[in-house]
C-alpha cells in the first residue's frame, strides 16, 4: 500500500469511528446485566485466545511462521507483540459485540460472540493438530539452532 492509501485508509477508520461512537451514544440501554451463558461464552473465548497465543509462539519457534498478514509483525516482535496483538483482538471482538448489543442486535451480538468463540477454538485446534506433527529442530542432532527449518532437515538427514 502506497503512502497515500494508507493515509487514505486512516482517514475511512477514523469516519467509522466517530460515527459507531456517534451511534453507541445516542442510544438507551437499560441497565440489564449479562447472562450467565455470555460470561461462559467471554470465559471460552479468552482461553482460546490465551491457547492461541502459546500455540503460536511455539510454533514460530520451531520455525513455522506466522500466515496471517496483520498478525505477522506482531509475531515476529517477540511475546509483547503477541500480548498487543491478542489484547487488540480482544478488544475489537468485545467492541464489536457492544456496539451490536448498545444498537439493540442482541441476537446479532449473541451469533458474532459465539461465531467468534467457535472459529477461535476450530483455530487452536488445527494448532495443536500442528504441535503434535511438529519437531522441535533444536533436539535433532547434526543441526544447530542458527539452521532455517529445510537446511536443518537437510543437515539431520545427512545431506550436504
Amino acid at each position: 500500500m502506497t503512502p497515500d492509501g494508507a493515509i487514505v485508509m486512516g482517514r475511512w477508520i477514523l469516519v467509522m469511528l466517530l460515527v459507531l461512537t456517534g451511534t453507541v451514544h445516542g442510544q438507551e440501554l437499560p441497565n440489564a446485566s449479562l447472562s450467565k451463558g455470555t460470561w461462559i461464552t467471554f470465559a471460552g473465548l479468552g482461553t482460546g485466545i490465551l491457547a492461541d497465543g502459546i500455540a503460536t509462539r511455539v510454533l514460530y519457534q520451531r520455525h513455522y511462521d506466522e500466515i496471517n498478514p496483520l498478525a505477522k509483525p506482531f509475531v515476529h516482535a517477540g511475546v509483547p507483540g503477541q500480548v498487543g496483538a491478542s489484547l487488540l483482538g480482544a478488544g475489537a471482538i468485545g467492541g464489536v459485540w457492544f456496539v451490536l448489543r448498545r444498537t439493540h442486535h442482541d441476537r446479532a451480538a449473541r451469533w458474532f460472540l459465539t461465531s467468534v468463540t467457535a472459529s477461535e477454538a476450530c483455530n487452536v485446534a488445527r494448532q495443536f493438530a500442528l504441535l503434535r506433527t511438529s519437531q522441535n529442530w533444536s533436539d535433532v542432532p547434526g543441526t544447530t539452532p542458527y539452521l532455517s527449518g529445510p537446511m536443518r532437515l537437510h543437515r539431520a538427514r545427512g545431506v550436504r
